[in-house]
């Protein structure tokens, strides 16, 4: 699985869209590092990351007291309308025998008084896959169980 782009909206500390390339400039240099200072948003990049590829059973979703949708909610940025919400989108390539695919998943959510109401999708070459959609868990396990992505994404 090689990632090639992760896009945050509203989501955490970051306001507006955000489009973070993370394609490697070269294929024997495929490790991409992230650095910054204090507070400016490494760990809720990596919680993103997370987040867009496993939903509810990502680390952040997991934490807490008020369970996944309070994260949900908090996780809209503090000035963004959390009736527009945040998404996240995550593009990535994998090669099985032989044949690359390309792969985009979105997830978006928003926040009302009735709770928070989630969108997920995935996209197989640009277009739109609704059994895939639906059995995302049991695909992304098989290429990256949740419970090892944190070593990983560090």
């Amino acid at each position: 699985m090689i990632l090639d782009e992760l896009v945050l909206h509203d989501f955490g500390v970051y306001r507006g869209r955000q489009v973070f390339t993370l394609t490697p400039e070269a294929a024997d240099r495929p490790v991409v590092l992230i650095g910054a200072q204090n507070g400016a948003g490494k760990t809720t990049f990596l919680e993103g990351l997370q987040l867009a590829l496993y939903g509810r059973l990502s680390q952040a979703g997991l934490r807490g007291a008020g369970g996944y949708e309070a994260y949900l909610q908090g996780a809209i940025h503090r000035r963004a309308s959390p009736q527009e919400g945040a998404s996240l989108e995550l593009n990535f390539r994998r090669t099985v025998a032989g044949c690359e695919r390309r792969y985009g998943v979105r997830r978006s959510w928003t926040a009302h008084k009735s709770g928070v109401k989630e969108h997920f999708e995935v996209l197989v070459d640009g277009q739109f896959d609704r059994v895939l959609t639906q059995h995302w868990s049991e695909f992304v396990e098989e290429m990256l169980p949740p419970r090892i992505a944190p070593l990983f994404f560090f």
